[in-house]
């Protein structure tokens, strides 16, 4: 972690809260740096973030069993920080995710880019005790959420489960696990901000580039004006993902709400809550489209994700095809494939010139 003393010249620009911790934002030499109240040393706010994504890989591991959780417990803090997935498969070896790369882990809590049959493996016991932990003891209790594959965790993490679909469409004989750790990066949505021109935008990207993380960015960054305005945003949060079940930022004028039924929750929002912003994770029915153009009609934008590596592949898939064509999405926002890539933007009128229908 990087410090240096409070010494001149030092500006102290604001006192500001974060996660109901107070901080001094402080401008330097070395640039933005914060200290927490009491404290005499200066630190990158960065630290402060990845020091909650640490905290909420620890928190997500009351999923796993004692056995699985002793070896995750012992990963390096900067593992922990950008950690993406955990993942558990019968008779293999334990598995993470860490900015886009697979890693595996040791007894010892070491980490390993590369398959060796010394490694330890999940067993069925471990997928049986991690799947009962995930589901609380009770099944039932998350009938709903397993005929979709997948159990939300506290903080907005999510559990995918892999095994055998029964007859009423429940999950038995569970052979995966993976657990998404929902992750906060302020500022992810910085390139998108900058070239925002108003009106919906479409954020399209592979599995794991990031969509629902860049989303949530740019609804705080909405919220709080950084678009020259501040707006109002509704948030139709389906799995908790977006809103980390109330423990992430989403700025002050942000309303959630929680539904499976996305396209219910449009309507409600638009209805009842008047905002400028509609915002919700992955458009994929004919009824998501058919509120997200009802609410073009009524003058609120609407912001959206999809599983999309290129665009051509959006003018291929109809539910995309037909967002753009109905002109609720002005812009759209292909992510890259590699962390740390150039985010790709584009107006809807250069794509449906380009790939013309």
């Amino acid at each position: 972690m990087y410090q240096c003393e409070i010494t001149a010249p030092v500006v102290n620009l604001m006192y500001v809260k974060h996660r109901g911790k107070s901080y001094s934002l402080y401008l330097c030499r070395g640039g933005l740096k914060i200290s927490s109240k009491g404290d005499n040393h200066l630190i990158e706010l960065n630290e402060v973030i990845e020091l909650e994504n640490s905290e909420r890989f620890d928190s997500a591991l009351y999923g796993v069993g004692e056995r699985i959780r002793s070896m995750l417990v012992r990963l390096p803090a900067a593992v922990k920080n950008n950690a993406e997935e955990i993942r558990l498969r019968k008779g293999l070896p334990l598995a993470l995710t860490v900015s886009g790369e697979t890693v595996f882990v040791d007894v010892g809590g070491r980490t390993d880019f590369y398959y060796n049959e010394s490694l330890p493996v999940a067993t069925s016991t471990d997928l049986e005790e991690c799947f009962r932990l995930l589901c609380g003891n009770s099944v039932f209790a998350h009938e709903e959420e397993l005929r979709r594959g997948f159990v939300m965790m506290k903080n907005g993490c999510r559990a995918g489960i892999g095994g055998t679909l029964n007859e009423k469409g429940l999950m038995r004989d569970v052979t995966s696990v993976n657990i998404r750790i929902s992750r906060e990066i302020f500022g992810a949505a910085n390139d998108i901000t900058r070239r925002l021109k108003g009106g919906g935008l479409l954020i399209a990207g592979c599995p794991g580039s990031g969509k629902t993380t860049v989303l949530r960015d740019l609804v705080r960054q909405l919220s709080r004006g950084a678009a020259g305005k501040l707006m109002r945003v509704a948030v139709i949060d389906s799995r908790g993902e977006i809103s980390g079940g109330k423990t992430n930022d989403l700025g002050p004028l942000t309303d959630v709400i929680v539904t499976s039924d996305k396209a219910a929750g449009i309507e409600i929002a638009v209805r009842t809550l008047f905002p400028d912003y509609v915002a919700f994770d992955e458009i994929g029915t004919s009824a998501e489209l058919k509120r997200v153009k009802e609410s073009f009609y009524s003058g609120v934008s609407v912001i959206t994700t999809a599983h999309i590596g290129s665009f051509e592949e959006l003018m291929r898939r109809d539910v995309t095809k037909q967002l753009i064509l109905s002109g609720a999405v002005s812009q759209v926002a292909l992510l890259p494939k590699l962390h740390g890539g150039d985010i790709r933007m584009v107006d809807t009128k250069e794509l449906t010139c380009a790939y013309a229908v």
